[in-house]
């Protein structure tokens, strides 16, 4: 993809893995990252992948922070209420239309909880919106979209970061920390280590003073993975 650097683009991620962290089925991630094949009354249809697959996996790690985010930018419109057969063609249809390829990583993607919507006038400083829904072009007011992705960090007009909302805010992925892997936000802390650590029968308490996190959001993200007691 144009304009992203190297880290965003390399692949990081075992579809498994991104499932994990957006809190989505390892099936559906496969499916958003493949496409898939289905039979309706007029014939078997196919549905094309939504989701930046690395060109040259690294063993199991097949999607880069571009896929992951983009499978994150996915789930949370699902979560604010828009159904995939809106979803699908109006990413398609922004693809086509403004030959945006990074279509579902641009801060110009919105959703009202019904629609997608896309700002099709660029930002130049003036008082104006070209937001509209995809799926007709009908015009909407700025005041009356819900800013859905609010855990979304933007450089450049495109997703640069983002904090799992499974994670209540505590946890981040960015590709330039960690190698991409979820961190704590309050000190930095990989989770793969506080959970080991936690695993290994070490006191809550004592890896939360070690690490200088929060022992409350550390209690999320093992409630959230299934490693709560």
């Amino acid at each position: 993809m144009l304009g992203l650097a190297d880290e965003y683009t390399v692949p990081l991620y075992s579809q498994a893995e991104a499932a994990r962290i957006i809190g989505e089925p390892t099936n559906t991630v496969r499916n958003w990252a493949r496409g898939y094949a289905y039979r309706t009354t007029t014939g078997p249809q196919t549905a094309e992948g939504l989701i930046t697959v690395a060109a040259e996996p690294v063993g199991r790690m097949s999607l880069p922070f571009v896929g992951l985010a983009e499978a994150y930018v996915i789930a949370s419109l699902k979560k604010a209420g828009v159904p995939m057969q809106r979803i699908r063609p109006a990413v398609e249809a922004i693809r086509r239309e403004m030959g945006t390829a990074e279509a579902l990583l641009s801060e110009r993607l919105k959703t009202d909880g019904v629609e997608l919507l896309f700002d099709y006038v660029e930002d130049d400083g003036a008082d104006r919106s070209g937001l509209a829904v995809v799926r007709n072009k009908q015009g909407v007011f700025r005041d009356v979209v819900a800013d859905y992705l609010q855990t979304v960090s933007y450089s450049q007009g495109l997703v640069e970061s983002f904090r799992p909302i499974r994670y209540g805010g505590s946890v981040f992925v960015d590709p330039r920390v960690n190698a991409g892997r979820p961190s704590f936000v309050d000190g930095g802390a990989r989770l793969v280590d506080i959970e080991g650590r936690i695993a290994a029968g070490e006191p809550l308490a004592e890896v939360a003073d070690d690490y200088d996190v929060d022992p409350d959001a550390i209690r999320t993200v093992l409630v959230a993975d299934g490693l709560a007691a």
